[in-house]
């Protein structure tokens, strides 16, 4: 019973997160047809990913969306980096060609360091691509009070624009 009860309770804020994530994506975009999806990483990729970045995906799979809008197409990627000691749920918007348009934070569960969740902080990651260093301290600003989420937050980033190419391959071998 209880695990059944554990299990209903991860589904719903699975499902607030996602709407909360999608509610960010909108708030980007004027006009844009958003469809949701689920990627499976594969184990090699997910390794090696892992090992260039120096942390580990949150789990197997990763929410992302398609954002079909008048210039083209770009993807919304949502994933979990640990802080202190508790997840922090967070989106990184893609263009086509890999560079971050926008980010938000989606849900931050730390008692301290939340001021990741800042734009002006956030903003910094924008026109990063994947062969950008994704460094802290160094090319990313710090926080004080905040090193923890600073610094695993910097690292989510890089791991996504590393995993954006299998997803946008992912999107174009299911078209």
């Amino acid at each position: 019973m209880k695990k059944i009860f554990l299990i209903i309770i991860s589904c719903a804020l699975l499902a607030s997160l996602k709407e909360k994530a999608i509610e960010d994506i909108r708030s980007y975009y004027e006009e844009a047809k958003i469809t949701e999806r689920k990627f499976s990483i594969p184990s090699k990729a997910k390794k090696e990913i892992q090992n260039t970045v120096k942390q580990k995906f949150f789990r197997d799979k990763i929410y992302y969306w398609t954002i079909e809008h008048s210039n083209g197409i770009d993807f919304a990627l949502m994933d979990n980096v640990i802080g202190k000691s508790m997840p922090i749920t967070f989106v990184v918007i893609f263009s086509e060609n890999g560079k971050v348009k926008n980010s938000s934070l989606i849900k931050y569960r730390e008692a301290y360091g939340g001021e990741v969740k800042s734009k002006t902080w956030l903003n910094q990651f924008n026109g990063m691509r994947q062969d950008s260093l994704y460094k802290y301290p160094g090319d990313i600003a710090g926080i004080s009070g905040a090193t923890i989420s600073v610094n695993s937050m910097t690292r989510g980033f890089g791991k996504l624009s590393l995993l954006l190419p299998y997803i946008m391959n992912d999107y174009n071998n299911g078209k």
